[in-house]
């Protein structure tokens, strides 16, 4: 039985057992989300309304509702996750890769993987390279705005039972980790994170990566540990941020948060 699908605590789709009262449906939600990690470079967002028989305006109106962003974008993010795979797995020339998700032109392919990484698909090798050598050390990169955010970090206890986790905190202007945040902190697993709101950039998101973590959990975790504030922030509170592993439909984690590290 399929029970309402949302995004949770995890930033993650996942159902509780009710029945939507409108939109689209968990199972159509389901669906949709597999054919859009099936791996055909050449799915289009028609594709997907064709799936569950909506048009394909209708349908992208739905799945934004549901989802947090479009559908476009949510291939497109599953492509970009795919090609991060490729470029930190093997060492295939960056067109070659650009090809396997389904982009003609590499400028192109370099743009959108840009957009939604934060760096270019060269620099992500380099960075796979530093962070191999050593983890990414604390840092803070936020705003002079009055207003602050007192977040409280639930994490996993089988997370912090092998070691102190890193938790990067961000702001984004979406609740889906596109793109690098406009602010936010590396912080250890135990502590009190203060910080400043960001205006234009209202949902907190956070990622919690395990002690002696290898390149890939930082870089393109399989199965990443996030949280998503449910709804956005533009004002002083206290707030908990719950983390847990990311379940089926979950944006990918596409920010290359390494790359904020100051040091």
């Amino acid at each position: 039985m399929y029970g309402e699908i949302r995004i949770g605590h995890a930033g993650a789709v996942e159902t509780d057992g009710v029945a939507p009262s409108h939109g689209l449906d968990d199972r159509a939600l389901i669906e949709v989300v597999a054919l859009a990690r099936s791996g055909d470079p050449a799915l289009r967002v028609a594709d997907l309304a064709d799936q569950v028989g909506y048009s394909p305006f209708h349908f992208s109106r739905l799945f934004t509702a549901r989802v947090g962003i479009g559908p476009g974008q949510y291939l497109t993010a599953v492509r970009i996750d795919r090609a991060k795979r490729l470029l930190l797995e093997g060492s295939a020339p960056v067109i070659d890769v650009a090809t396997a998700i389904g982009f003609d032109s590499l400028s192109s392919f370099t743009r959108r993987f840009g957009a939604a990484v934060g760096v270019t698909p060269a620099r992500l090798r380099q960075l796979a390279d530093t962070v191999a050598d050593h983890a990414p050390a604390p840092f803070r990169l936020t705003g002079e705005d009055p207003r602050s955010v007192e977040v409280t970090l639930e994490l996993p206890s089988d997370l912090v039972r092998h070691g102190d986790p890193s938790v990067w905190i961000g702001w984004y202007p979406h609740p889906a980790p596109i793109g690098l945040p406009r602010a936010g902190v590396l912080a250890r697993s135990r502590e009190l994170v203060t910080l400043p709101v960001c205006a234009g950039a209202p949902w907190l998101l956070g990622f919690a990566v395990p002690a002696q973590a290898g390149v890939l959990d930082q870089l393109a975790p399989t199965h990443p540990v996030v949280a998503v504030h449910p709804s956005p922030v533009a004002s002083s509170c206290a707030l908990t941020l719950h983390f847990g592993s990311a379940r089926r439909g979950v944006v990918p984690l596409l920010s290359a948060l390494p790359s904020l590290c100051q040091s």
